[in-house]
């Protein structure tokens, strides 16, 4: 899966989560909270929602190590990367 088609379900997350954020207006490479009003009960969804669309598992251990969305988009694909068989 690439990051262009993980944006895409992002996408469709945050409109299901936090239909108030302008998703096309995130900088992934900002951090999350300093640019829409995401807690980590909501964030915690967002990974939840992810692992279903894109059957990859992000372990609670890893949760706290992205600083944006970026690197979650990057460990998506990568992840994914191995599924892909």
């Amino acid at each position: 899966m690439n990051p262009h088609e993980i944006k895409l379900i992002l996408k469709e997350i945050f409109h299901e989560i936090a239909p108030e954020v302008e998703f096309n207006h995130l900088d992934t490479s900002l951090p999350l909270r300093e640019q829409a009003d995401i807690d980590s009960f909501d964030f915690y969804r967002i990974i939840v929602l992810l692992n279903e669309k894109t059957g990859v598992n992000v372990p609670d251990s890893k949760v706290a190590e992205f600083k944006n969305l970026e690197q979650l988009i990057m460990y998506i694909s990568e992840e994914s990367s191995h599924l892909e068989i």
